[in-house]
């Protein structure tokens, strides 16, 4: 329990004065609400049992006077009851809701900052589905915990002390069956507390599997795979709903069984009162008044199975986002790091090796290669030579295991992170637009862009024939991952997004790839454009894409095979130029089919 309180005070010790206030609001409230019966009994023993009394009520006007002071009273006490319970559950509903932000903005924060080991290795809707769940289970628990559990565990101690204060032998009476109680309570919320964590599991699966389908929508519609992941959803969902069944027949047992036991004790209490108001230990106003008190102690003791639910599912969560924000973050800046502001772009790689933890083996296998600024440097190679890696470690995804990667001179360990990667510019093969303007597309590469460095980064990228095309310019929403745009229009936008910022490093991973031959020369176009005064890396499966780097190595295997002009490796005959030679044959075959096609259609064209 306290490793808990421990845990949630970092999300409420900014509002500690109004959770103290909230507990005096709480007190107050219970405490003016317990009062109430007592008027009641008042007016029953002293009024109603001596109406026609009139040695105690000589006349009428003496009557109406003494029973409305007291019910004057009842309703001030009753309306500051109801005064402060209002003032309670505002102020708590408030708080409660400020640590539910809290909670979100604090998970959402550090998972995003995560190193992408994390976030290659974890479904987003399950982290997503785990986040918003601590969120609501941990805000509904601080709201049970003022409205329920405090304020009836304040209820039940004052009761019980005034009831053994007033006649002892009714207060062992109302705590015998306390014990019982909790018995019953504590055999069926274990069924219920196995069943709850079952369906916590269930649910971040499905809502990890589902998130992932509907975010690969292209792809499960282009492999007809809507039922299988339909099934797979519907297979989740039914073993939550059988675990579901079991917690709610536990529940339903243990309403059963505390029904039982509370009415029971009520019973017995006015029985026994009965008892003892016949002899004389207590009054009839005091059996009366202690039946009431009785629902103040039972009726919590009977919402304990809900409560119990409501505080098993909160701690849940909590242990579940303790694990998540105790997920460690490898990938941070130093105490004492470089803010770089304006870099040249000079960069080394010295006898670097690195290996996924998940794959298991070498991804660079001891790498060097020097990079003077404002020049072009290319990395070809087959897939899974190590390209990609380079460019990951470059950005401090990932941290290499040994060797040294520096920017003009420094190791990049030694920059601050976000200025590090700020200097960078990035343009991928399949680059994810957000469903926003094409404006806040562009802008999201520099936040605080001006209109006017959104246009020249558009002129930049070649984009101002997109322009005219769109209903609303800059202003048009490009749909979702931008399935609005070609794949052509969406590598220029990623083009104008990185440009923005005006990085001393340009990266094109595969940018050019998988387009046709119009998009591919528009692309380089912008490319050549954007890459002047700049150190520019770019990444390519096709050689031709290449030919004009100052550099261009060849990687096989996690190491460097070849390095030189395209001239250069031309010349020598390796493997580079064998490669070459067999993607230029297959694209002049593929050129001379087309034209073949063409001159085909042609004829019968003119035949017709």
């Amino acid at each position: 329990m306290f490793p808990h309180i421990k845990f949630l005070s970092q999300f409420w010790r900014q509002d500690k004065g109004k959770i103290g206030l909230a507990f005096l609001y709480v007190m107050l409230s219970q405490g003016f609400s317990l009062a109430e019966p007592f008027f009641f009994t008042r007016i029953l023993d002293d009024f109603l049992r001596r109406v026609g009394d009139t040695a105690r009520f000589p006349t009428e006007s003496i009557f109406f006077r003494e029973i409305t002071i007291i019910v004057l009273i009842w309703i001030g006490v009753a309306f500051a009851a109801r005064i402060f319970k209002n003032l309670q559950l505002y102020l708590v509903d408030t708080v409660s809701d400020r640590v539910g932000i809290r909670i979100f903005e604090r998970a959402f924060s550090y998972v995003i900052n995560l190193p992408m080991r994390f976030h290659e290795q974890q479904k987003p809707g399950e982290v997503f589905r785990r986040i918003s769940k601590a969120r609501d289970d941990i805000t509904r628990l601080f709201t049970v915990f003022f409205d329920k559990i405090f304020q009836n565990s304040f209820s039940i101690v004052v009761v019980i002390a005034y009831i053994f204060y007033r006649a002892w032998q009714l207060g062992l009476m109302l705590i015998a069956f306390v014990p019982l109680f909790f018995l019953f309570t504590y055999i069926f919320t274990k069924r219920v507390k196995k069943a709850q964590n079952t369906i916590n599991e269930i649910n971040e699966q499905l809502y990890g599997t589902s998130l992932e389908a509907i975010n690969n929508i292209e792809v499960v519609k282009s492999f007809a795979t809507e039922n299988h992941e339909g099934s797979n959803a519907a297979h989740d969902n039914r073993l939550s709903h059988e675990s579901l069944k079991i917690k709610t027949k536990a529940l339903q047992q243990l309403t059963f069984a505390q029904g039982t036991i509370v009415n029971l004790a009520r019973v017995a209490l006015l029985w026994y009162g009965s008892l003892l108001a016949f002899r004389g230990v207590v009054s009839f106003a005091d059996v009366v008044l202690f039946t009431f008190y009785s629902f103040a102690i039972y009726q919590p003791l009977y919402e304990i199975g809900t409560i119990y639910s409501t505080y098993h599912e909160g701690i849940n969560a909590m242990d579940r986002l303790d694990i998540l924000l105790k997920e460690p973050n490898t990938i941070t800046s130093p105490k004492d790091a470089i803010v770089p502001q304006k870099l040249s772009g000079h960069i080394e790689f010295k006898n670097v090796k690195f290996e996924y933890e998940s794959a298991g083996r070498t991804a660079l296998n001891n790498i060097s290669f020097d990079i003077a600024p404002g020049k072009k440097f290319a990395i070809v190679g087959l897939s899974g030579g190590g390209k990609t890696t380079i460019i990951k470690l470059l950005l401090r995804f990932y941290d290499l295991q040994e060797g040294q990667i520096l920017i003009d001179g420094k190791d990049i360990r030694q920059y601050d992170l976000a200025g590090l990667r700020r200097q960078i510019g990035l343009v991928l093969q399949d680059n994810v637009l957000f469903n926003a303007t094409l404006a806040d597309n562009i802008r999201y590469g520099k936040l605080d862009a001006t209109d006017d460095e959104v246009k020249r980064a558009v002129e930049g990228a070649y984009l101002t024939d997109l322009l005219q095309k769109l209903p609303k310019g800059l202003d048009t929403i490009v749909g979702e991952r931008g399935l609005r745009l070609s794949g052509g229009e969406k590598q220029r936008v990623a083009i104008a997004r990185a440009i923005i910022k005006k990085p001393a490093i340009l990266i094109f991973d595969e940018a050019t790839s998988a387009l046709d031959s119009h998009s591919e020369e528009m692309i380089k176009k912008a490319i050549r454009h954007v890459s002047e005064s700049r150190t520019t890396i770019t990444i390519a499966h096709r050689f031709a894409a290449v030919v004009d780097a100052d550099e261009i190595i060849l990687l096989k295997e996690g190491g460097i095979l070849e390095r030189g002009t395209h001239t250069d490796l031309l010349k020598a005959g390796g493997e580079y130029a064998r490669l070459y030679n067999l993607q230029t044959q297959r694209r002049e075959t593929e050129e001379e089919k087309i034209d073949a096609e063409q001159r085909d259609e042609t004829l019968a064209l003119s035949a017709v």
